[in-house]
């Protein structure tokens, strides 16, 4: 069920009859627009175009979606939205199947997560497996519940005795207030050509902004990541005799890093409790971190399949969200980290990720600075509809909640306080062309003293609160300490670019292997796009499946 947006109310055009009215202005005087864009830029040398590289359909396509989305930000148009309380036939899909998850277990509630006016509910999911159903009619109408059901079963894992699986969770973009997990969604595109590279791809029906605000999303999201841990973590292939509850204990083998899961488990094989703790070792890092010598290392609990019971993580889980999704996909990833109650995911893959929201909010009107690449990208940057829309994504939460490393983590105003002045100054116009081998050598080793977070006389302030946040995480750590690997896609010519290369800076400081896939005159979610340069977007996934491969033969999980 939607919520009231408060933004709308501030909005003239998202009221009838004038709504109407501008939106079928605006599409009219768009579709008379196009002849003109094509007999110019026909005419005109490659030099004047956005983008010499680029074709009249580009060009055109560019255009007329921008003056699409000033609609959506004036008006208050939302599209390819579905109500995430409601049910999906699995008979009318075609290449996944829908279930549903439960509430994120009381256990793992802690930290962001947490807010009494905001409840925990079951998540639908559309799941995409390696096989395509077998047609609509083997569907069952009801959808799985996942108490009852599991995406892969005891024959799966016999089939995979050799290989650890790589599942993925997608979080699809759209700004908080478009599209969906469905099939048929605009974002889909991703899950459908990941599936080469993936074992199983579970696309989250997560709530927007019309149904709840911030953190719902991250309550969805980590209850599919939680719910895929634990079912993932204590994987069973059981005896004849192992039908008794046991308690196990789970460590690394590798000696250098003792780190532990700790599991009941009952008779169908499933935990019923876990905790995840690190080692002393583990909290080392903050040295490293003033050295400039932070690497990440990725360990954790060896896969194996053998004839008696078993309980370790037996498959790789990375991350996938593209605009706003990456945003969310930051967002969980800092939870699972913060809380440390369950293990790490072994990669990030990060596709034009939206990283500060806050650049909404200027500390006062005259210091706004506009985006960059506003001939070249569809995105728009109104600032008072982007304030509103932002304001309506917190709900109750304060203001300063926008600057939180949760919401913005490449917030210049975040970035001084973790690494100081002359960190935040290096990356604030860093481009990706200037990213180079010695400039990410030189961020990885500056020596920076970041400024000391104030509390301000507030003993309820903490680094993991949404309500009183505190420019600071727990137990010392750095940004983006203990971060999985992650891949970085970013187009040159779209408005986030800044932004994202501020937040892969951030990232290599702090030691985080990342790799960056530079999709030269590419737009904002470019890989989305079906009208853009296919030899492009192909480079691109080829770089990205060779990303998630590399990821999929590592000798470790992540834990």
């Amino acid at each position: 069920m939607s919520r009231d947006s408060p933004h709308l109310d501030e909005m003239p055009y998202s009221r009838e009859p004038l709504k109407t009215l501008y939106v079928a202005q605006r599409l009219l005087t768009t579709m008379l627009l196009v002849p003109f864009w094509v007999l110019y830029y026909a005419c005109v040398p490659r030099s004047r175009r956005p983008r010499p590289s680029w074709s009249l359909k580009q060009i055109v396509s560019v255009n007329f979606m921008r003056r699409v989305y000033r609609v959506a930000e004036v008006a208050g148009v939302t599209w390819g939205t579905r109500d995430p309380d409601a049910n999906c036939d699995n008979r009318t899909l075609n290449e996944t199947r829908f279930e549903w998850v439960e509430p994120l277990p009381e256990d793992l509630r802690s930290g962001i997560v947490v807010d009494d006016q905001v409840p925990f509910r079951r998540v639908g999911i559309c799941v995409w497996p390696k096989h395509k159903p077998a047609g609509n009619p083997s569907h069952s109408s009801a959808s799985h519940n996942l108490d009852d059901s599991t995406s892969l079963g005891l024959e799966d894992l016999e089939a995979h005795a050799g290989q650890t699986p790589v599942i993925g969770i997608f979080l699809h973009g759209g700004g908080y207030c478009h599209m969906s997990a469905h099939e048929k969604s605009k974002t889909s595109k991703i899950p459908r050509r990941l599936m080469q590279a993936f074992t199983e791809i579970h696309s989250v029906e997560y709530r927007l902004l019309q149904h709840a605000p911030f953190p719902a999303a991250v309550q969805d999201a980590a209850a599919v990541y939680a719910h895929l841990v634990r079912r993932h973590t204590c994987l069973n292939i059981p005896s004849a005799s192992s039908s008794k509850a046991t308690s196990e204990t789970f460590t690394d083998r590798d000696s250098q890093n003792q780190d532990h899961i700790h599991g009941t488990t009952g008779s169908d094989g499933h935990l019923t409790n876990i905790e995840y703790t690190k080692s002393k070792d583990s909290k080392d890092s903050k040295n490293n971190e003033i050295h400039g010598k932070n690497e990440k290392q990725t360990t954790g609990v060896t896969t194996k399949v053998t004839e008696t019971t078993t309980y370790e993580k037996h498959c790789k889980i990375i991350l996938i969200g593209d605009s706003a999704g990456g945003n969310l996909v930051l967002a969980l990833a800092r939870w699972i980290r913060d809380e440390a109650r369950l293990p790490a995911p072994d990669g990030l893959l990060l596709l034009s990720p939206s990283c500060d929201p806050s650049h909404a909010f200027p500390d006062t009107p005259s210091c706004y600075v506009p985006r960059p690449h506003a001939e070249t990208d569809y995105l728009v940057d109104t600032p008072e509809p982007r304030a509103l829309l932002q304001r309506t994504f917190l709900g109750h939460n304060p203001l300063e909640t926008m600057h939180s490393p949760y919401v913005s983590p490449a917030s210049q105003r975040v970035l001084k306080a973790f690494y100081g002045d002359q960190f935040a100054t290096s990356v604030e116009s860093l481009t990706i062309r200037a990213l180079d081998a010695e400039v990410r050598a030189n961020i990885r080793n500056m020596i920076s003293v970041p400024s000391t977070p104030v509390l301000g006389g507030e003993l309820e302030r903490s680094p993991t609160s949404l309500r009183r946040p505190m420019m600071a995480s727990p137990r010392g750590l750095s940004l983006f300490t203990d971060f999985p690997r992650t891949c970085v896609v970013l187009g040159d010519a779209e408005r986030l670019e800044r932004e994202v290369i501020k937040l892969v800076g951030a990232m290599e400081r702090d030691g985080v292997k990342v790799r960056t896939a530079w999709v030269e005159d590419g737009v904002h979610d470019v890989l989305i796009m079906g009208w853009w340069d296919q030899k492009v977007i192909d480079k691109v996934w080829t770089e990205v499946e060779a990303w998630v491969d590399d990821v999929a033969t590592s000798r470790t999980v992540a834990s």
